[in-house]
């Protein structure tokens, strides 16, 4: 996928899916390098059900759940030439969460990361040869974000699409499909 297949693909996404929120971003210091961008709540995941109360203090047992901000970025990553899903996640004073606890929140899919192995800095397959989650900056914000690595983005959707049909808006469709197999989009 070349960069202007990305923007349109971008685009038509954009205008087929208003609701979800996705808009595009152009920074006029950067030009052409522009990103889908968007904001969304999440909570964290207690670790088990019935830890969350112990049945003896009614107060502990309806304690809500802590409200963080997730800015979502989909940027085109030119070594990969391929869509990178970019994020930040803070909690309530803006912090940014610690990686043990990022993936234990409603972004992921519950068992999005079983069978992993986590550092301070990413979260990676046994003997992989790249971290699937790390972090890095946004490539036009130059900020710190976590990002799942691109490298095999484009076999996965290409396997797909080849079951598909190939046409530039669908290949962003399906992309967002295998990224929700671990992101709650």
């Amino acid at each position: 996928m070349l960069r202007l297949d990305f923007r349109s693909a971008a685009d038509a996404f954009i205008a087929g899916h208003k609701a979800s929120g996705w808009t595009w971003q152009e920074p006029p210091s950067v030009p052409a390098m522009g990103y889908m961008a968007r904001s969304r709540l999440h909570t964290r995941r207690g670790e088990d059900a019935d830890d969350a109360t112990d049945g003896d203090d009614d107060a502990t047992a309806s304690t809500p759940a802590e409200t963080l901000t997730c800015r979502q970025y989909i940027v085109y990553s030119s070594t990969f030439q391929v869509p990178a899903f970019y994020f930040t996640l803070h909690d309530a004073s803006g912090a940014p969460l610690p990686l043990d606890d990022l993936v234990r929140t409603t972004l992921f899919h519950r068992f999005a990361f079983e069978g992993t192995e986590s550092t301070t800095f990413g979260v990676s397959l046994p003997g992989s040869a790249f971290p699937l989650l790390s972090q890095g900056d946004h490539p036009t914000l130059g900020t710190p974000c976590w990002y799942f690595h691109p490298c095999e983005s484009a076999a996965a959707v290409t396997e797909i699409m080849a079951e598909l049909g190939d046409e530039r808006r669908g290949w962003l469709e399906t992309w967002f499909m295998v990224l929700g197999t671990v992101v709650n989009m």
